[in-house]
């Protein structure tokens, strides 16, 4: 009996314990607690000396209003951005700091103004434009807007390209210190190049290429132009494609498709290309399987090292109809002269202009640019606010920028750099403020061209105050550092900083953060979308802000020149200007 007993025992153990509930599974650790920080806009706003995120949420409420008009240079939206920025500067203390009859020597200056005038010359292509192919006697029209999007920077009304050859020149690059040239043994004068978006290297990731997944300058499609008219083309074409570009093709439609403007001849003298646009990536593969060649066999060939042009067997024609308008734009430019050292400065861009409206959209047809770049706008705002309110006023002058034409291939800036208000070579950094993102708190600063200069030293200092750190921007392949005003002065050689809102929330993390961008891209960039949301967090904006303004005052506050890095392009330009100082 015991025997038995103890057999059916354990049947029983294991039927009472089939019987018992299932022990729930522990819960999941709740994120830390996180409050974001909201605003609610209220009638007759009064302005604080202090940064707030009430007076930046009014900044950005104003500017990217429809009443503005998506801020278009030479329109209604630049007068009364003209008028807001004057009298908000006026307001907060800060001086004029363009000399009406050359530069000023010593603020106030006697005979200043706020503006620097910036000639312009606006080109609006006939949106009913098309442009034919013929390939071996099969001729493929391309429609503007679907296919392509065409223009003009040659000033004429009328540009016409008959039986342009079409060569594939890859990515159009022509850089002797990496012993790369796309136009090596190949004669384009009067030709159509047809060009790869960003770098060598980009689609195999190959870090022995240029900077690999990271955009360098010969990636962007400002210098893919630049380059073709330096070899005599007469068109260029870029084939678009959405991860090399970092955007799709809507914004390139966006952004090509009212007015194009541009700096005179006089201002900028270098070559230029009688035609010059994008070609869809299907109107692309569509040309190449005409023209007998794998589009993806080329492409691959064109990211290797040996790559050599090939002939299309094809031929461009159309005919460009553009109303062509003389006008100017405004760069804003205001100061506070240093106490110690006003002859010395710390400058702070950003580009108040915008792509104003298309009236062809007509749901919403205003680009209000409310991240792009009112963003920005209102951050200098809140700064000079800061800086002028401050018992300790800063011993070296603190100058504020605010560039047109920024979205027109960083024309304003480019024009200050040529006519500085305030010397170049006595400039000790230039901080960079554009679409700064609403992402909440963060633990890291995204710093675009990760270690370019010292000025990355001296944020990672003013950082540890927040316990957040630097970190390498997130999509190098963007080629941020390329794409916004503070490039002209690098190229200058002053030491400059893009930078802003990272990647890691203190709450939620890397992937919450990367959705937010995500959509913006997606949805807003460069799009009517982008217009004031009263449900923003500010909580991170708010630090953000603070950090520019404190990178600023220490830099003004200090006798520090900050250098770039030993393998920087831009090292050289630099220290030329640091032996003229001495």
């Amino acid at each position: 009996m015991l025997r038995r007993a103890l057999i059916v025992l354990p049947i029983l153990l294991a039927a009472c314990a089939e019987s018992e509930p299932p022990k729930p599974a522990p819960e999941a650790p709740k994120p830390p607690e996180y409050q974001p920080l909201k605003v609610t806009l209220k009638p007759n706003h009064e302005f604080s000396p202090e940064i707030t995120a009430e007076d930046y949420a009014q900044h950005i409420f104003t500017l990217s209003s429809d009443e503005y008009e998506g801020r278009d240079p030479g329109t209604l939206g630049e007068r009364l951005t003209m008028n807001y920025l004057e009298n908000e500067l006026r307001r907060i203390g800060f001086l004029p700091a363009v000399g009406v009859d050359g530069p000023c020597k010593a603020f106030p200056c006697e005979h200043a103004s706020f503006f620097q005038r910036v000639p312009m010359v606006s080109t609006t292509t006939d949106p009913a434009t098309t442009l034919t192919i013929d390939v071996g006697g099969q001729k493929q029209t391309l429609a503007m807007g679907k296919e392509m999007v065409i223009g003009t920077r040659s000033g004429e009304n009328t540009v016409t390209i008959d039986g342009s050859e079409l060569v594939f020149v890859g990515y159009g690059v022509n850089a002797p210190e990496a012993e790369w040239n796309d136009y090596a043994g190949v004669d384009v004068k009067g030709k159509t190049v047809v060009v790869m978006v960003n770098d060598p290297g980009f689609l195999r990731q190959d870090e022995t290429l240029f900077k690999g997944k990271a955009m360098t300058y010969y990636g962007r499609w400002t210098y893919k132009f630049e380059e073709a008219a330096r070899q005599g083309a007469k068109a260029a074409l870029i084939i678009h494609d959405t991860a090399p570009a970092s955007y799709g093709w809507d914004v390139v439609v966006n952004s090509w498709g009212g007015a194009q403007h541009d700096l005179p001849k006089s201002e900028d003298p270098e070559p230029r290309l009688a035609a010059q646009g994008w070609l869809s990536l299907d109107a692309a593969k569509n040309l190449f399987t005409a023209a007998g060649l794998d589009f993806e066999a080329e492409r691959q060939r064109a990211d290797q090292r040996g790559f050599t042009a090939s002939a299309l067997s094809a031929q461009l024609s159309g005919t460009i109809q553009s109303t062509i308008t003389n006008n100017a734009s405004n760069n804003v430019v205001a100061i506070l002269p240093g106490t110690e050292k006003p002859n010395e400065s710390v400058l702070y861009s950003m580009h108040w202009d915008h792509l104003g409206k298309n009236e062809e959209l007509t749901d919403d047809p205003i680009f209000n640019g409310a991240i792009d770049n009112a963003t920005g706008v209102a951050s200098a705002l809140e700064i000079a606010a800061a800086f002028a309110a401050s018992p300790e006023k800063p011993k070296r002058s603190v100058v504020l920028l605010f560039t047109t034409l920024e979205e027109s291939g960083l024309l304003g800036s480019r024009y200050f750099v040529k006519h500085p208000a305030v010397p170049l070579d006595t400039m000790a950094g230039v901080i960079n403020m554009d679409a700064n993102p609403f992402v909440g708190r963060v633990r890291d600063f995204s710093v675009a061209g990760w270690d370019q200069n010292g000025l990355q030293d001296l944020l990672g200092d003013v950082l540890k105050a927040q316990n957040r750190v630097p970190s390498p921007e997130s999509n190098p392949e963007r080629g941020y550092y390329f794409r916004s005003d503070h490039f002209n002065f690098a190229r200058a050689g002053v030491p400059a900083l893009h930078a802003g809102a990272g990647d890691d929330h203190v709450a939620y993390g890397r992937a919450f953060v990367e959705e937010i961008n995500r959509k913006y891209d997606e949805v807003a960039y460069h799009k009517p979308p982008d217009e004031f949301d009263p449900e923003w967090d500010y909580a991170g904006s708010m630090e953000d802000i603070n950090v520019y303004y404190e990178l600023g005052r220490r830099l003004a506050n200090s006798g520090e020149w900050p250098t770039w890095r030993e393998a920087s392009e831009f090292r050289l330009t630099r220290e030329a200007s640091d032996e003229s100082r001495q």
